[in-house]
């Protein structure tokens, strides 16, 4: 598959009582990351994922591919599969943990190279908003708590 190129990034709505921290700078190419989390993150952190493309000769964008992933389900998971396959190059630059739970510490990645995420072939060259936030189920499953979320605007080519 081609060059991925962001065009935007934004992360800045994040929940003060799990990070006091989030900085995000994506600059030729590369993303450098900094989050220092104050709360574990246990059993039930989810990543709600949007992938939407952007309608021709419009700024309008037409939802694509939704999806709810377990982190700690899919860390623990053997398998792998497309997302297993995602985060796993963010763990060459950074030091994410692989396992849950996730405790308080500064995590980062540095100096990120996005073009080595595996681009599925229904990903077809064109420009994608990929929307995503990752929230905290309480111990009676009931209420989510909003952790982060980030947006970006991508160009395959």
């Amino acid at each position: 598959m081609g060059k991925v190129i962001m065009l935007e990034s934004q992360c800045g709505k994040f929940n003060r009582s799990y990070l006091s921290n989030f900085t995000l700078l994506v600059k030729n190419g590369r993303i450098n990351l900094e989050l220092y989390l104050l709360r574990d993150l246990v059993s039930g952190v989810t990543m709600d994922m949007e992938f939407l493309i952007s309608m021709q000769n419009s700024n309008k964008y037409q939802k694509i591919f939704q999806y709810t992933l377990d982190m700690c389900n899919m860390l623990a998971q053997k398998r792998n599969n497309i997302f297993k396959k995602w985060f796993a190059t963010f763990f060459d630059a950074g030091n994410f943990k692989t396992y849950c739970p996730v405790e308080p510490n500064v995590y980062y990645l540095r100096n990120y190279n996005y073009n080595t995420l595996y681009i599925p072939k229904f990903l077809y060259a064109g420009k994608y908003r990929v929307k995503f936030d990752m929230n905290q189920l309480r111990s009676n499953n009931k209420i989510r708590d909003f952790v982060v979320g980030c947006a970006f605007v991508v160009e395959i080519k």
